[in-house]
Parts: C-alpha cells; sequence; structure tokens
C-alpha cells in the first residue's frame, strides 16, 4: 500500500492526470493545501489579485485551448467574489473547475471566519456542484468534477473540499477494477434526422451554417472546414466559434456581425452549439426571419428549440454531426457556387458599412478607427491573439478583428454582457501560448474592473500588449440615459480621464498615451517590443466621448435586455 499523502498533493495530482495544465488562484487559509500540492506536484499556478479574475483566467484558457480548466479560491468572501466569474463561464458553456475551500467540519455552525454554505450559494451558477469530505476520496472528486466540466454541454463543474480534509494525509482509494470516465465519447444523431436535414440542405437556395460556441468545444474545426468545403454552403462564426475556419477561407463570412448579412436572407439556417437566447436575438428577427427553415443541432435535446422551433432538430455533438452530414452529401460541391458569392458580397457591404463610421467627424480620436488600425497592426504580427471588452469598445473590436484559427479572437460569449474579462482573457491566453502575441482591445470603464492584474502579468511575465479606449466613461450607459431621460443625464456614467498608461509603469511595465492618429503606430510598435522584452504595456488612447457605434445605438431596439 502507497505511504499516505497530504490532500492538496492528491488533488494537484488529479487535476494534472485529468489533463489540466495550469491553475488560476487567490491564496487564502482555506485553500493552502492546494497551492501546496500544486508546488509539489509541478502544477503550474498563476496567482491572481482578485478572485473573480482568478474564475475569468481560467474561463480565458478554456477559450483560448478548447479544454477544460481549473480555478481555485478560499471560502466566504473568496467564493462570493468568484461568483460573477462563475455565472458567466457556465452562462458561457465553458468548461470550468472551481475548487473551493470550506470551513472545517469540526468547526462548522459556530460563526467560525469564513463560514458560508457554498454549495447553496453557487447553485444557480454552476452545472454540478458537491463536497468531498474524505481525503482519500479527493483524487475520484477531482476527476469527477473535471468530467462533469466537459461531458455532454460544457459548464462550470464546483468542488469544495473543507480544510481539515484538504490538510488531512491519506492513501488515494483505490478498486480492484478500472475506474474514471471513457474519453472522447460522441453522440450522432440518428439516421433519419440526419437524412431530413441533409434533404432540406440540398434543396435550399440560400443555405448558410452558424457555428457557435459548442462547435468550438466539440472541436470542430477540421469537421466544419470539411462540410463547407463539401457541401459549399457559407459559413458564419460566433462566440467562440470564431476562427473554427479562417476568415479567410472562401466559403467562410466572418463572424456573425458580418455574417448575419447573409443569414438573415437564407431560406434555410444550420445552427451548429447555440441556443437561441439574446446572443442570437432569441431566433428571431433580424438574423432568422419567419418563413425560414431551421436546422438546430446540440448535444443537450433540452437546448434545442424554445423560442424557435427547427424544422429538423439534430440532437449530438456538433464534430460528429458535421460529420455525418458531409459524409450523406450528395449534391456537388459548387450546387451553391452563386449563393456563396452573394453571401460574401453582404459581409463585404457590412465591413463597408463599419470603415465608413470610422470616416465620420470625431473630437479626439474615433474609437472605430482606432478598433480597425489595432486589429490590423494585431494582424500584421502573424499567429496571435485578440481580445476585446467593454460595451461599445467590444462591439468594434469585433467587428474588425479577423480570426484565422481557433481560440484566438475572444469576448465573452455569454448573453449576461460581462465587463472585465479582457486583461484576464489575454493572460489567460499568453498562458497557454507564450510564444505569440497578445492585444487586448478594451474600453476604459471595462479596464478598470481588471486593471490590478497587471501585476499578475508582470509577476507571472505575462507581457500583453493593452490599447484603452479612454471615453472617460461608461459610454453605451450614458448612451442609453440620454435616450431615455434627455440629454443631460449621465448620472454615474462620466469616469475620469485617468492615465491608464501609468498603471503599467507601476508594475514595471511599458506605458504610453495617444491623443493624435499619427502617434498610434509608433506606439503599438513600442509597446510590442516591450511585450517581448517581457514586461506588460498599456497604450491609452484619448477618444471621442460622443461616438457611439451604430450597431450599439440601435441594440435597444432588439429587446436583448
Amino acid at each position: 500500500m502507497a505511504d499516505p499523502e497530504f490532500g492538496g498533493t492528491l488533488a494537484a495530482r488529479a487535476l494534472k492526470a485529468a489533463g489540466i495544465d495550469a491553475l488560476f488562484a487567490l491564496p487564502g487559509g482555506h485553500v493552502l493545501p492546494l497551492f501546496e500540492g500544486a508546488r509539489v506536484e509541478g502544477l503550474r499556478l498563476i496567482d491572481t489579485r482578485h478572485e473573480e479574475n482568478a474564475v475569468f483566467m481560467a474561463e480565458g484558457w478554456a477559450l483560448a485551448t478548447g479544454r477544460p480548466a481549473a480555478a481555485a479560491v478560499t471560502a466566504g468572501p473568496g467564493i462570493a467574489n468568484a461568483f460573477a466569474g462563475m455565472a458567466e463561464a457556465n452562462a458561457a458553456g465553458v468548461p470550468l473547475v472551481v475548487i473551493s475551500g470550506r470551513t472545517g467540519i469540526g468547526q462548522r455552525h459556530r460563526g467560525a471566519v469564513q463560514d458560508l454554505d457554498h454549495l447553496s450559494a453557487v447553485a444557480p451558477v454552476t452545472k454540478w456542484r458537491a463536497e468531498c469530505l474524505a481525503t482519500e476520496r479527493i483524487p475520484e472528486y477531482v476527476t469527477q468534477a473535471v468530467h462533469q466540466a466537459r461531458s455532454g454541454a460544457p459548464g462550470v463543474a464546483y468542488l469544495e473540499i473543507p480544510q481539515d480534509v484538504f490538510g488531512a494525509s491519506a492513501t488515494a482509494q483505490e478498486r480492484p477494477w478500472p475506474t474514471g470516465y471513457p474519453e472522447d465519447l460522441r453522440a450522432r444523431p440518428v439516421r433519419g434526422d440526419l437524412d431530413r436535414a441533409v434533404d432540406l440542405l440540398q434543396g435550399a437556395e440560400r443555405p448558410v451554417a452558424l457555428a457557435g460556441s459548442g462547435s468550438f468545444f466539440s472541436g470542430a474545426a477540421d469537421a466544419l472546414r470539411g462540410f463547407a468545403e463539401r457541401t459549399g454552403i457559407p459559413v458564419t462564426t460566433t462566440s467562440a466559434a470564431r476562427g473554427l475556419i479562417d476568415d479567410d477561407h472562401l466559403r467562410c463570412l466572418g463572424g456573425l456581425v458580418h455574417g448575419g448579412i447573409a443569414l438573415a436572407s437564407a431560406d434555410v439556417a444550420l445552427v451548429l452549439g447555440s441556443r437561441f437566447n439574446a446572443n442570437v436575438v432569441y431566433g428571431g428577427p433580424p438574423l432568422f426571419p419567419p418563413g425560414q427553415q431551421v436546422i438546430q443541432v446540440d448535444i443537450r435535446p433540452e437546448h434545442i428549440g424554445g423560442l424557435r422551433r427547427p424544422e429538423v432538430g439534430l440532437v449530438g455533438d456538433v464534430r460528429s454531426t458535421l460529420e455525418a452530414l458531409t459524409e450523406a452529401w450528395t449534391a456537388p460541391a459548387t450546387s451553391f457556387d452563386g449563393w456563396a458569392e452573394q453571401a460574401r458580397r453582404g459581409a463585404e457591404i457590412s465591413w463597408e458599412s463599419w470603415e465608413e463610421q470610422c470616416d465620420r467627424p470625431s473630437n479626439g480620436l474615433h474609437p472605430g478607427w482606432l478598433a480597425r488600425e489595432v486589429a490590423r497592426f494585431a494582424d500584421e504580427q502573424g499567429a496571435g491573439t485578440f481580445v476585446s471588452d467593454g460595451g461599445d469598445s467590444v462591439v468594434w473590436g469585433i467587428a474588425f478583428s479577423s480570426a484565422h484559427r481557433p481560440g484566438t479572437n475572444l469576448f465573452i460569449g455569454s448573453a449576461m454582457g460581462t465587463l472585465g474579462i479582457g486583461l484576464p482573457f489575454a493572460l489567460a491566453a499568453r498562458t497557454a501560448r507564450p510564444g505569440e502575441p497578445v492585444f487586448l482591445f478594451t474600453g476604459d470603464g471595462a479596464f478598470g474592473l481588471s486593471a490590478i492584474e497587471l501585476d499578475t502579468a508582470a509577476r507571472h511575465h505575462l507581457p500583453v500588449v493593452v490599447v484603452v479606449v479612454n471615453n472617460g466613461g461608461w459610454g453605451d450607459v450614458r448612451h442609453e440615459q440620454r435616450m431615455w431621460y434627455g440629454e443631460d443625464a449621465d448620472q454615474g456614467a462620466v469616469l475620469s480621464s485617468m492615465r491608464y498608461d501609468l498603471l503599467a509603469e507601476a508594475v514595471g511595465g511599458h506605458g504610453e498615451r495617444v491623443a493624435e492618429r499619427d502617434e498610434l503606430r509608433p506606439a503599438l510598435e513600442r509597446a510590442l517590443k516591450a511585450t517581448e522584452q517581457g514586461a506588460p504595456a498599456v497604450v491609452d488612447c484619448v477618444t471621442d466621448p460622443e461616438v457611439m457605434s451604430d450597431l450599439m445605438k440601435n441594440l435597444g431596439g432588439l429587446n436583448v435586455m
């Protein structure tokens, strides 16, 4: 029999065995055993400055890699601080394990420090939750948590381990038969449903495929590209699926912000791994007109239909379903050449409309022009990651950034509207791909929510280029206030014009402010050079607070909130 081992060591080893390469965490007495276990087992640990950002970073890791991620927080206020991160990741369908300490069993219900009923608190924002009460069973629970997070429809799996259980020593429980979970289990829809879907698509005149986050976590990149090339059907991608098929591919329409014109014109829409929530206007206009026929693919039958009932529902893994559809296809790959050309022209018209906005007068840098130039600069550097965050800023970033590989164009994938994910996502991407540059395009309000993680970037040598859209306020909020209550209504939406670039200097990084167009590219070049030398960089750009994207102006009319 093996010698007894520390509970934290058992947990860290189980995480590594389950394929977890990095742990994002903030220390506290209730989780110190796991920190020690990570040190002993060689599990990379990125300690953050706030629990919310630890969970955001873990989410960013999963979005960058397509694999399950892990975060650890302490009890009581630690788990309370992590709540927003868990809510965002679970709503986005991201495979994420959160491990928390808990008051020792002998100290329960005595008013102990940081004692809180975590399991009840996290119920609305987790897919699965459990408490391990025996040290020898820690590996079993950790393994199950990772399995629950990634199996079926991904989500947040929460595991808490009391302090006395975590800190005790035991021999991992073993059984004289195999334990654990089979890898890469995939379900395919039944043949009759597949045949109906193929018939509907082959009989269409203007089909479009929309790939959502479920496609990404299914690992469907090769299958999606193969489907597009075999069938000739144009594809648009959204949320975590950006980059599953290169934006430059002849059958790719880019992101939904540009591919939406073709989708709205389609007579048949194939929806892959996306529910009909606010991100897709609940399955209604302007993206999905009333007369359009819909085929929806999802791993979970309860996710199919609802606000928009599909003509064909395919219950199955997206990758396997695409492979089956491709195998069953009999029409020539050139059947939709004419339509695909029209669809690409629609995407070009969208690009032109966004470009036109950049040419409008502005008092200060135009945020759209800024997004376009930063995205172009980032694209010129070759392989790298572009992250967008903010209210209106995220819209500009999404519109102008390209995606050429999976996991390299990151923004919130849920309908939560969560701000502050930008810097954590950027640091996670740099952790996942240390040899590639990472660019963050963020609003000043959003950046302020997690800017302290510049310290984490410096300490852990995670250099990223941050471009702050400094319009001195919560721009989208200010727009709504004035729209509803008049031009004088902006209380609470006005921020200072603080020097965000000085925050980078405070942690030993590079910072500079840009106020004129001709200053931008030299500043970006200097920022990139600083990151190549290991330092985080912030380029603080003064923009016109009165400029708002047309999309954001019209968002209220879509009733998505």
